[in-house]
C-alpha cells in the first residue's frame, strides 16, 4: 500500500516538473484558478512568445558555432 502511495506521489512530482505552463501561470498570477477564454489565450500567447525566444536564442548559438567552425576550416586549409 505504501509503495502505491509513493509511486503516486512520484508521478505527481514528475508531472509538476514537466508542467511548462506553471512558470507562465505564476508570472500572470493565474495559479490554482480556472482560466476563462481570454486568460487561456493570454497564457497561450505568452507560451508561444517564450518558445520563439528560446528558438531564436538556439538559432543564434548554432549560427555562431557554424561561423566559428567555418573560420577554423579556412585557417586549417589556408
Amino acid at each position: 500500500m505504501k509503495q502505491d502511495k509513493n509511486k503516486a506521489t512520484e508521478e505527481r512530482e514528475d508531472e509538476a516538473k514537466k508542467d511548462y505552463l506553471a512558470p507562465i501561470l505564476k508570472k500572470l498570477s493565474l495559479e490554482d484558478k480556472e482560466l476563462d477564454e481570454e486568460a487561456a489565450i493570454h497564457v497561450k500567447n505568452e507560451a508561444l512568445k517564450n518558445l520563439k525566444e528560446r528558438l531564436l536564442t538556439r538559432a543564434e548559438i548554432i549560427q555562431r558555432r557554424l561561423v566559428e567552425e567555418q573560420k577554423n576550416l579556412e585557417n586549417a586549409f589556408a
